[in-house]
């Protein structure tokens, strides 16, 4: 009776080294970020205190802060989130299909409403996570859709325009006669949008003027 044959042996795949190799490219292309360990000072904005690699501080000016209004120093709004950490504790302890949603939420989104003069407003936890899911929620429920979008869109914008997967066409930043060049060959009929305002990374502002007169040229 012949022995029975011994199985081959399964070459062992070296994950740590994949992932090594994919390291050490974005540092060789020059892509690889450490990022700024920041403590933000109470009552100081837009200043903090900066701790470096070998752990000694140094105080910085944080010139590129998204608090445009400096909203997370102002008493009220501290005195505020103080108040509902005594009342409530922190964090909501889940998402609202699972477990509810906050009431303080529920306040906020009529107060918004109300402010802007809108039937409901919609809180989102962060301005990507809302480009990103508008923009694709608005590819499924309009057939058809065209999207038009600026070169320099923030990267939640593409994301969505991605996952959404509808027709899109990308015009050059800020160039309007290649807006309307791609206009003019999108079939007629079609429900169609374009993003296109306020460039912070770039700091320059869209002709917005010019992209209205676009959109009412556009329509049957």
């Amino acid at each position: 009776m012949p022995f029975p044959t011994q199985p081959k042996a399964v070459p062992v795949f070296d994950y740590t080294a994949a992932f090594q190799s994919a390291v050490d490219q974005v540092r060789d292309e020059g892509r690889y970020r450490v990022f700024a360990d920041l403590k933000r000072v109470r009552g100081q904005f837009p200043r903090a205190v900066r701790r470096r690699a070998d752990g000694t501080e140094q105080d910085c000016v944080i010139w590129c802060s998204n608090d445009y209004l400096g909203m997370g120093q102002h008493p009220a709004v501290l005195e505020a989130m103080s108040a509902e950490l005594d009342a409530v504790g922190a964090g909501a302890g889940g998402t609202r299909n699972i477990s509810g949603t906050t009431r303080s939420a529920v306040d906020l989104e009529a107060e918004l409403a109300a402010w802007h003069r809108k039937e409901a407003a919609l809180l989102f936890t962060s301005g990507y996570v809302a480009n990103e899911a508008t923009l694709t929620t608005l590819q499924k429920i309009l057939p058809g859709l065209i999207i038009f979008s600026d070169s320099l869109n923030h990267a939640s914008m593409i994301a969505g325009i991605r996952n959404g997967g509808c027709e899109r066409h990308v015009f050059r930043h800020n160039d309007l006669v290649h807006l309307e060049t791609l206009l003019a060959a999108a079939r007629p009929m079609r429900p169609g949008w374009w993003r296109s305002s306020v460039y912070s990374m770039d700091g320059d502002i869209a002709d917005l003027a010019g992209t209205i007169a676009l959109a009412g040229n556009t329509g049957p």
